[in-house]
């Protein structure tokens, strides 16, 4: 519709979600170029952008990332996400930043024995190749973004997004009941709860 958030019209927000999309984040028309700049622009303020999927790999690319095809193809389904304890551990003990602070929520969330592992709602063939200059692998100041889908409930991934990858011939039909069943058991609510949690941190 030719409607582009600007930091005007969202100077009444606390936050931005953007969501995922069938388009790719490499195809560069015109609202994609109008949003990216946007992305950008709100890096210097103290409002939330959260981006998922497609916007994950929207907002790298804004800042400089690649966007490359999954060496899995196409990844659709439940997934067991791991968070890196080495990552998350070294980074605690930098003080002073929502980075940081994130950091700290993700720790106390951690097994004793192990990585932290959640089981979340994945649909992409493309993913973020290389991190932009400064950013982290868990956040970016005021920005977070997931390759995962938080957004979603297996219900919707089976409604709007199965029948699609049939027609493309991604997915078999006769794996639909295995896809379903492996989405049945997931930490979706933990992840929301860290969202929560990003979205209560104060930007410096």
């Amino acid at each position: 519709s030719g409607q582009y958030p600007t930091l005007d019209n969202t100077s009444h927000l606390d936050a931005v979600y953007c969501l995922g999309s069938a388009s790719s984040a490499n195809d560069e028309v015109p609202w994609m170029l109008e949003t990216m700049k946007f992305f950008r622009d709100v890096a210097d303020t103290k409002l939330k952008v959260v981006g998922c999927c497609f916007g994950h790999q929207l907002v790298n690319k804004a800042f400089g990332g690649t966007i490359g095809f999954s060496d899995h193809g196409f990844i659709f389904g439940a997934d067991k996400i791991n968070f890196n304890s080495a990552e998350i551990a070294a980074e605690t003990a930098k003080p002073g930043s929502i980075h940081q602070k994130l950091c700290e929520i993700l720790q106390a969330r951690k097994p004793e024995d192990g990585d932290l592992q959640l089981n979340l709602l994945q649909s992409h063939q493309e993913e973020v190749t290389t991190l932009p200059e400064g950013a982290r692998l868990l956040v970016r100041d005021n920005i977070l973004t997931v390759q995962f889908h938080p957004d979603l409930t297996p219900e919707l991934m089976m409604e709007k997004i199965w029948p699609s990858l049939l027609q493309r011939g991604v997915a078999e039909e006769k794996d639909k009941s295995k896809v379903e069943g492996e989405m049945q058991e997931l930490d979706t609510d933990i992840c929301l709860d860290i969202l929560e949690d990003f979205f209560k941190l104060q930007v410096e």
